[in-house]
């Protein structure tokens, strides 16, 4: 009976103890997330490839591009599975300037990859060394490298892997901060791709950070934009001013059209401190300028006009002696057209640019430091200089926006609103940039 009974409570104990140290619950591991090796960059995006090439077809059919069919969601979804990348998951890329891109792309199978090294390695030499005890591959000639992991493989471009791979292998729980900003974006959830943005050149122009979004039809591919100024100053878009026509022939204009009207003198004194350091060091007179301004800007660059010039020519009359004699030719010179609006008459501005030595008068022109000659007028709302015989037209339909011609494309800039310091718009980028069209 004791003996029975003793036996009982040994069981129970050992049973309790098991329970205690090895619970039949198995502990919960969590799942690997690959958003939290995302390396920091400049720039930043997530896209969703199988998506965004459904969403493209159409611009790779309209523009006949010859590799389109290797471009085709049946087609990259059918490499993908043969060698085990998830491409209905989200991958991610990031690049810190033009020398440098990287991709970070899940994975089903990482064990298939081994196949597209060897064919790779058929025609470019694929040498491979270890860091950290993992081993990396490479194309050294293109500074290109390859490193996969059971869930996820790297590729990059450019002269800082050791630095991003140390990143990548760090064990972290949070996200990186620049990741951070872009998952937590309220703006385009839905996208098929999306990018963040925040490189020195944005800074120098008073930009703290830009959100992007793809968006595309058959003639061009646009990104839609969300921009946050660095500073607290209001950006405000007038809703009617004063505007200029333009050429067809532009390669370049800048169109923008601000709200003044209701800035305090605190303010326009941030605005020109701003604007002082993109002027250089010329000694503009830009606390003046700002006084004087309206918010309307206009410029335009490319085409040429015909106009007549008047010289002075010496000939000899039937005595043989000399007369100066004033003729007239057609020459052909660049078009230029800068407007600015102004709350009052500007003349006594234009003279302080001429004491400084900014705009010096040749004859009846006047010319901007060693730019071409130009015509000026000046009305009591503006201030127009322009390279023609006669003003440009001016005109009160309006837009936002900059034209600025690249490699002999032009890419469009737009703004469509703005609230408090943040604008919203977008880049058009032709198809004819894209794929190299005549």
């Amino acid at each position: 009976m004791y003996k029975k009974l003793f036996i009982i409570v040994f069981l129970a104990f050992i049973l309790s103890l098991f329970l205690y140290f090895k619970p039949f619950k198995e502990p919960v591991h969590k799942e690997f997330e690959i958003e939290y090796i995302l390396p920091e960059a400049q720039i930043i995006g997530k896209a969703y490839l199988l998506d965004f090439l459904k969403e493209t077809s159409d611009l790779l059919i309209f523009n006949d591009v010859p590799y389109r069919k290797f471009l085709t969601y049946e087609f990259i979804l059918g490499v993908a599975k043969k060698y085990g990348i998830d491409l209905q998951s989200a991958s991610y890329f990031f690049s810190n300037g033009s020398d440098e891109l990287g991709f970070v792309i899940p994975l089903f199978k990482d064990s298939k990859l081994n196949d597209i090294i060897e064919i790779i390695d058929g025609d470019f030499s694929v040498s491979d060394t270890l860091i950290q005890n993992k081993k990396i591959y490479q194309i050294r000639a293109h500074d290109i490298y390859f490193y996969k992991e059971k869930r996820y493989a790297i590729f990059y471009k450019g002269s800082n892997f050791e630095k991003i791979f140390r990143q990548i292998n760090s064990e972290r729980k949070t996200l990186r901060d620049s990741w951070d900003r872009l998952f937590k974006n309220p703006y385009f959830k839905n996208e098929h791709l999306v990018m963040y943005c925040r490189i020195p050149e944005l800074l120098d122009l008073g930009m703290d950070h830009m959100f992007l979004a793809h968006d595309s039809d058959s003639s061009e591919f646009y990104l839609k934009s969300r921009v946050v100024m660095n500073d607290s100053i209001p950006f405000l878009l007038k809703s009617g001013g004063k505007g200029m026509q333009y050429s067809e022939n532009s390669t370049r204009i800048i169109d923008l059209h601000l709200n003044f009207s209701y800035l305090n003198r605190n303010t326009k004194e941030k605005i020109s401190k701003k604007l002082e350091k993109m002027a250089g060091k010329i000694g503009f007179p830009m606390n003046d300028f700002i006084d004087l301004w309206a918010g309307d800007l206009c410029f335009e660059e490319g085409g040429y006009y015909r106009v007549n010039q008047t010289y002075i020519e010496t000939e000899l009359d039937e005595n043989f002696e000399t007369l100066e004699v004033e003729k007239t030719r057609e020459v052909i010179v660049p078009r230029y057209k800068l407007m600015f609006s102004t709350l009052y008459y500007g003349g006594k501005f234009i003279n302080r640019l001429i004491q400084k030595g900014i705009i010096t008068a040749e004859e009846n022109q006047f010319r901007f430091l060693y730019s071409p000659l130009f015509n000026m007028s000046i009305y009591k709302d503006a201030v127009v200089f322009y390279s023609s015989e006669r003003p440009p037209r001016m005109t009160e339909q309006i837009k936002n926006r900059l034209i600025w011609d690249y490699k002999g494309s032009q890419l469009y800039f737009d703004i469509d609103s703005s609230l408090n310091n943040t604008l919203f718009g977008g880049v058009h980028i032709p198809a004819s940039a894209m794929f190299s069209i005549p």
